[in-house]
């Protein structure tokens, strides 16, 4: 498996420096488990920082097993994100779910 790289600096600097093509296969995986894609990784998007988040979406990615330092890249990322939707806790799938993910989006490589 390629490694996802190690953010420095300001995650939405370091992410948005790059194209959807120099992501790794593992990279572009992970930012489809958060929603992403060719098209709307174009679209200059601002990823959202942690502490823009909700408190419930924390709450919700927080089930999902992220914390802070993982959604800044600061640590592994969780192993939800590598999971498919039938191996998610019935926790898991409720909070995918209230986040919009439904079983054939969670399972998608292509979203």
């Amino acid at each position: 498996m390629t490694t996802i790289r190690e953010v420095t600096g300001d995650p939405n600097e370091f992410w948005g420096e790059l194209s959807w093509s120099d992501l790794s296969t593992a990279e572009q995986n992970l930012w489809t488990q958060l929603g992403w894609n060719e098209e709307n990784w174009a679209d200059e998007l601002d990823f959202p920082e942690w502490d823009d988040l909700s408190s419930e979406d924390k709450k919700l990615w927080g089930i999902l097993g992220w914390t802070q330092s993982s959604w800044e890249g600061d640590d592994d990322i969780p192993e939800s994100a590598e999971k498919l939707w039938e191996e998610l806790t019935s926790e898991e799938q409720a909070a995918a779910t209230e986040l919009g993910y439904t079983q054939a989006k969670w399972d998608d490589e292509d979203i």
